[in-house]
């Protein structure tokens, strides 16, 4: 699995592209390498890309990842995360991940356009800011 990161300082968006195979190990590993990311900010919208990736998570460890991100608010804290995907096994797997996580303090949603992904993190922006 590679992760490659940008952050948009104008839009205060991170922009993290997945390719290869994703475990559940690689996962963890980098969410705390997130956390040394200069100028992130755990409640900073972010757009995850997993068009290059494949699946490699079972329904247990998309659990044990909500569950790690849940227990770690230096990751992620009241951000929204636009997964973007482009498999239809992929659309399902991320669809459940986002589901575990819709007790926790972040929103997930899947896309398969990213243009409607990052119009979302533009509203959940607006709606934040009070516009």
């Amino acid at each position: 699995m590679d992760v490659t990161r940008t952050l948009d300082p104008e839009k205060k968006i991170l922009y993290t592209t997945i390719t290869g195979q994703i475990t559940l190990a690689e996962i963890r590993a980098d969410m705390m390498r997130l956390t040394v990311v200069p100028g992130y900010s755990p409640e900073m919208p972010g757009l995850v890309d997993m068009r290059g990736a494949t699946a490699g998570l079972t329904s247990d460890e998309l659990r044990q990842i909500a569950e790690t991100i849940k227990a770690n608010p230096e990751v992620a804290s009241g951000a929204r995360r636009a997964l973007l995907v482009s498999s239809d096994l992929m659309y399902g797997l991320y669809r459940m991940f986002a589901a575990y996580m819709s007790d926790g303090p972040n929103e997930y949603r899947v896309f398969r356009d990213e243009k409607q992904a990052l119009e979302w993190l533009e509203e959940g922006r607006a709606q934040k800011n009070g516009h």
